[in-house]
């Protein structure tokens, strides 16, 4: 079985074992209150500035303006946009929400889990990657439908590639034992891991 493009309804219809995917309450949650928080900001800057606007009316008007528009956009509430994995018995998913579409490969194509931060090309951090056994051909396949680059620093060989996934919101500890079904877990190799600061063990609760 090869890498196989599917769109991410029909993905989502299947009996599956993880989604990663934010917590519904958690998710929507911090949606109402942002919205609200704009809200208020922009409501409280228009009444305290009926006498006349000074530079913080304007600043409270425009900032909180253009968030309270964000937070009403409606693709703002589907947590599917912030899907990037799911498996079930016998096939991984590695999603693109926005784009929504899946690329499904065989779950035995995992080669390691490994659990260790690493910032992404997006300043997301990487809550743990993922080494899958790939050729060019599926490797570019991939990277077409999650619309990214292949990065030197995540290409292990010719048959071998590492692909890091963010958290969502999850916490770490409880999001790598729902990983750990996939493959062994390993810790990321030194050359590969960011300088640490003394609290940067605190996410890991």
């Amino acid at each position: 079985m090869t890498v196989q493009r599917l769109p991410l309804q029909q993905v989502l219809e299947r009996p599956l074992e993880f989604v990663l995917c934010p917590p519904a309450v958690r998710f929507y949650l911090t949606h109402g209150l942002v919205l609200l928080a704009s809200l208020a900001a922009v409501t409280l800057a228009l009444w305290d500035g009926q006498d006349g606007f000074g530079l913080i009316h304007w600043v409270g008007v425009i900032f909180g303006g253009v968030v309270l528009l964000m937070s009403l956009w409606p693709p703002s509430w589907s947590r599917q946009r912030l899907i990037n994995l799911a498996f079930d018995a016998e096939r991984l998913y590695i999603v693109n929400g926005v784009g929504k579409v899946a690329m499904a490969l065989p779950r035995e194509r995992v080669q390691a889990v490994n659990r260790g931060k690493l910032p992404g090309h997006d300043g997301a951090v990487i809550a743990f990657t993922l080494d899958l056994s790939l050729n060019e051909q599926e490797l570019a396949q991939i990277n077409d439908a999650l619309g990214a680059q292949v990065e030197e620093r995540f290409k292990l060989d010719d048959h071998r590639y590492r692909f890091g996934f963010v958290g969502n919101w999850q916490p770490r500890r409880k999001l790598l034992e729902a990983i750990a079904v996939l493959a062994p877990v390993v810790a990321i190799s030194a050359r590969d891991e960011p300088a640490r600061d003394e609290d940067d063990d605190d996410w890991d609760d």
